[in-house]
């Protein structure tokens, strides 16, 4: 280091203190007077419209559970409903009283046909609440428990009441019966007589001899009963005791008779006989597979007239691929008055119009904003009131009260019922990431002819944008895609579980999950999380897209039905990689559904949410 040199230090020195002496003298800045600060604490909840939630508040935190029983009665909307859940939940009220507010519960919630999960563990919970109340001598709460666990059936909970409270092993059996619980039933029985249980598990179970056995034992008991006379009949027909199963369906009659029949025919190469009892049941499912007989027997004449009789049905389901199954065969066959008769058939905006060239007519013009004075004054409270409950931190009261709100907008007749349908489905898918409800009253105003661009989209949302974008873009997979796929599959329900135990957003069954983490080489993530269930179906399409080298139909076939199955029946001789036998040959109706559906969805949002640019640059054009 380089020393300064004496002098040097010396007059740094000085300098040093005549700058403090100068700053010391310095003559000091005056002092603004700055006005009062107030400080106005205010609580939310004393003033409109969180007034009855603010009242909520202070019983709970004064823990003033008779004051809130007491209150109860006055409050409506979801704050009744969360105040009933609280108080059904609360230990330190009698199990009678609590199993009470469970009813109250079950009175004012919205129920949703696809949140299995969720509704067999209320009636677990309510199963358990209603056997203590029992216990405690409540007359009636059995029974209640009983009735409880019967719904909330197959879980093991619900099994384990079942067997503590039902002395009755037939009861006991006919429980696990009525939920398709075929072994239990009959482990219940522990073999005891009761073929009206006995001949259906059995049944279930693939044991035809044993319940043939059991259905004639029924009919010994009760003569003629129509369940027993059908079970004996299916029976004997996979037992494949022919002619005892055609006498069976004969004296049986009715449409299911003559479906029976008709199998049997045709097992035995008596194809007219088939076809005449297929067609006799005026069911197109049925006509459907008489149709196909036709075919394979080279017969497309008579198989073309089938299929105009099934498109003539008007059926849901199979009206719209039975007129292009007709036009397809009337095309190379060279029948023209056919074929042109199968193409009146085909309704306008089905799957197989958009191949033929069609479009979807849907609204393309930009959807205007939405009028909030167009709205009721009920609907308008119920959005200040959740603006409100946003404030204070509360979302799920939010969100519940305009859940609410809509369900009561939705079930009315009046002027402004339309208006506040649109005006809460918006604030809930707006602001309160809300898809499913809101969209199926969306959908019931499309079903009704709405034409509004807003009801559309609605119908039709971009739901949980921010996953789907990030996932699909960081999959190359287009986003309406996957839009598509989670409208069909789950009806934006996050919490949907099918009867195939398929899980979440995207549907995905266990085992299928399970080998998708393997693929992205993680721990398995949370199929009811839905950011987890979007990333693994943008992902599970990409791989079924880059399987079938870039086939969105057969990709969106497998989705639902597996890519074995369809990669096998599309490359097979049947097939022959021609898409219009694929769109006949695919085994299950709900994957034709299936596809078609998802395919139609698709173009509906590409039709709806086209940019601003590419739409203005067609109106130009």
């Amino acid at each position: 280091m380089q020393h300064l040199p004496r002098r040097g230090l010396l007059a740094l020195a000085t300098l040093l203190v005549v700058s403090a002496i100068a700053w010391l003298a310095w003559p000091a800045a005056p002092r603004v007077p700055r006005p009062p600060i107030h400080v106005a604490l205010v609580d939310p909840y004393g003033h409109p419209p969180l007034e009855a939630y603010g009242r909520v508040q202070a019983l709970l935190r004064a823990d003033d559970v008779a004051g809130l029983v007491a209150a109860a009665d006055e409050f409506d909307g979801y704050l009744a409903y969360r105040v009933a859940r609280l108080l059904a939940r609360n230990d330190a009220l009698p199990a009678a009283e609590r199993l009470a507010w469970f009813e109250r519960v079950l009175e004012l919630r919205i129920d949703d046909p696809l949140e299995r999960a969720a509704r067999r563990a209320l009636h677990a919970e309510i199963g358990t609440v209603a056997e203590a109340a029992a216990a405690a001598g409540t007359a009636g709460a059995a029974e209640r428990a009983l009735a409880a666990y019967r719904l909330a059936l197959p879980s093991q909970a619900a099994i384990d009441g079942i067997e503590r409270l039902e002395p009755d092993p037939y009861r006991r059996a006919n429980a696990y019966l009525q939920a398709n619980m075929a072994t239990r039933a009959l482990q219940a029985l522990d073999g005891r007589v009761a073929p009206s249980i006995e001949a259906p598990a059995l049944r279930t179970l693939g044991r035809h001899g044993e319940a043939l056995d059991a259905f004639r034992r029924w009919l010994a008991e009760v003569p003629g009963d129509r369940s027993a006379l059908e079970g004996e009949a299916w029976s004997l027909f996979s037992l494949e005791r022919w002619a005892d199963a055609d006498a069976a369906f004969a004296a049986l009659g009715g449409t299911t008779g003559a479906y029976g029949r008709g199998l049997i025919a045709a097992r035995e190469g008596r194809i007219d006989d088939a076809v005449a009892h297929l067609l006799a049941t005026g069911q197109a499912s049925r006509m459907w597979v008489a149709s196909g007989w036709l075919e394979v027997r080279g017969r497309v004449a008579d198989a073309i007239d089938v299929y105009l009789r099934i498109a003539a049905t008007g059926d849901r389901s199979l009206a719209d691929d039975a007129a292009y199954r007709a036009l397809v065969l009337a095309s190379r066959a060279g029948d023209p008055t056919s074929a042109a008769r199968a193409e009146a058939l085909l309704p306008p905006q089905s799957f197989f119009a958009l191949l033929l060239g069609g479009s979807l007519d849907v609204p393309q013009e930009v959807p205007a904003a939405s009028d909030p004075d167009e709205a009721s004054a009920g609907a308008g409270a119920a959005l200040e009131l959740a603006r409100a409950l946003m404030t204070v931190q509360d979302p799920e009261a939010a969100r519940g009260e305009l859940l609410f709100a809509l369900r009561g907008a939705a079930g009315r007749a009046d002027a402004e019922a339309r208006a506040d349908v649109v005006a809460l489905a918006e604030a809930l898918q707006t602001h309160h990431g809300e898809y499913r409800q809101s969209q199926r009253a969306a959908q019931a105003l499309l079903d009704a002819g709405d034409r509004d661009p807003r009801v559309w989209r609605l119908a039709y949302p971009r739901a949980y944008p921010e996953s789907v974008e990030a996932h699909a873009a960081a999959f190359g997979v287009e986003p309406e895609l996957v839009w598509a796929v989670m409208r069909q599959e789950s009806a934006f329900s996050p919490v949907a579980v099918s009867s195939s135990n398929a899980q979440g957003l995207m549907q995905v069954i266990p085992s299928t999950w399970t080998w998708l983490a393997e693929l992205q080489r993680e721990p398995a993530g949370d199929p009811f999380d839905p950011d987890d269930n979007v990333r693994y179906g943008a992902y599970y399409l990409r791989w079924l897209i880059d399987h079938f080298d870039g086939d969105l139909e057969l990709a969106i076939a497998s989705y639902n039905r597996g890519q074995g199955y369809i990669g096998r029946l599309f490359a097979g001789d049947l097939v022959d990689g021609d898409k219009d036998e694929l769109y006949r040959h695919i085994d299950a109706l709900e994957t034709r559904e299936y596809l078609q559906r998802v395919t139609l969805h698709l173009e509906t949002y590409r039709a709806l949410y086209v940019d601003d640019a590419t739409r203005l640059a067609d109106a130009e054009r």
